[in-house]
């Protein structure tokens, strides 16, 4: 009964609502309160402040939540696996990814998968690379994908690919503009930026600041998808991942930007995978038997990503 209490208690955390997850778990109102109740008499402490419809979590709630969602996801790793020993081709893999990987890279790894293993179940989540890390250090991802290699003494971080970093401009902007650019002119130039504070954008300004430009940010955004549209829409140029803009330089839709003195950029995607992790599922072992085919231990010197026909673009 404790593990269902803990189960419930994380649905209506996550959900953020008893009704809600008194609907994703198939129970009334009534039993999620509770079972929200009785774990409260379990800890002897108010895990939750009501306060009318809504609520958050008191400091015994922080607490009982980060254990609960560990122990949750052991358990469900430990039920994926030993179904998974009586059907092989079948199962669950949980990925954990960061938005550039989802958008650009997963759909043509995860539309290969489905036509070899149509019956195994895949379940995604997206965030942050720190987040990522800790999905797939809690057990509640099998792996991870991300844009930068990773050190941690638990995780194994496989580089996958290169990504080239492009500088780009709409057509009418790079009418206007000499190509190859000087280093003086770019630093002269509306830059549309990825939101600091976050790697890829110290990433390029620590890479301009080798050649002594510090850019002239107009725009910032959150999402590689929006500094491309104002791209697109003329408001300035952007230094962003070939991938995702592959498809915009192969329509003419942006227009690649060349820049004397300025050295080549690459950022290196990996996939993480736990170093202590049990035995992993049948399905599990395939999805990254796959992925390894596909691009192979980079290494040191690095490849770009190959183009799958008729898949997604991937970065």
């Amino acid at each position: 009964m404790l593990l269902q209490q803990l189960i419930t208690f994380c649905r209506v955390v996550e959900a953020g609502s008893f009704t809600r997850a008194a609907e994703l778990l198939n129970l009334t109102q009534p039993a999620v309160t509770r079972q929200v109740a009785a774990l409260e008499a379990e800890f002897g402490e108010p895990l939750l402040d009501r306060q009318g419809r809504h609520f958050r979590l008191t400091a015994a709630g922080e607490i009982v939540y980060e254990h609960a969602r560990r122990v949750v996801a052991v358990v469900d790793s430990a039920r994926r696996q030993v179904e998974a020993l009586s059907s092989p081709e079948q199962g669950q893999v949980s990925i954990a990814c960061v938005t550039t990987t989802g958008l650009f890279t997963l759909p043509g790894l995860l539309a290969a998968f489905s036509r070899q293993y149509p019956a195994v179940r895949i379940r995604v989540w997206s965030g942050k690379i720190a987040a990522v890390m800790d999905r797939v250090l809690d057990g509640e991802s099998d792996l991870g994908l991300v844009t930068m290699p990773v050190t941690h003494p638990r995780l194994e971080s496989v580089p996958l690919f290169r990504d080239r970093v492009v500088l780009v401009a709409s057509p009418s902007e790079a009418a206007r503009l000499p190509n190859p650019l000087t280093l003086g002119h770019l630093a002269e130039l509306d830059m549309i930026a990825y939101q600091a504070p976050s790697r890829f954008r110290t990433l390029i300004e620590a890479h301009l600041e080798t050649v002594g430009v510090y850019p002239r940010v107009a725009m910032e955004f959150d999402s590689h998808e929006a500094v491309k549209t104002m791209v697109l829409l003329g408001y300035g140029v952007a230094m962003v991942p070939e991938s995702t803009v592959r498809a915009e330089l192969d329509s003419g839709a942006l227009i690649e930007l060349r820049v004397d003195g300025l050295p080549p950029l690459h950022r290196t995607t990996s996939m993480l995978l736990r170093r202590d992790a049990a035995p992993r599922a049948r399905a599990v072992e395939n999805f990254i038997r796959l992925v390894l085919e596909r691009y192979g231990a980079v290494g040191a010197e690095g490849i770009t990503e190959p183009e799958e026909p008729g898949a997604p673009s991937a970065p």
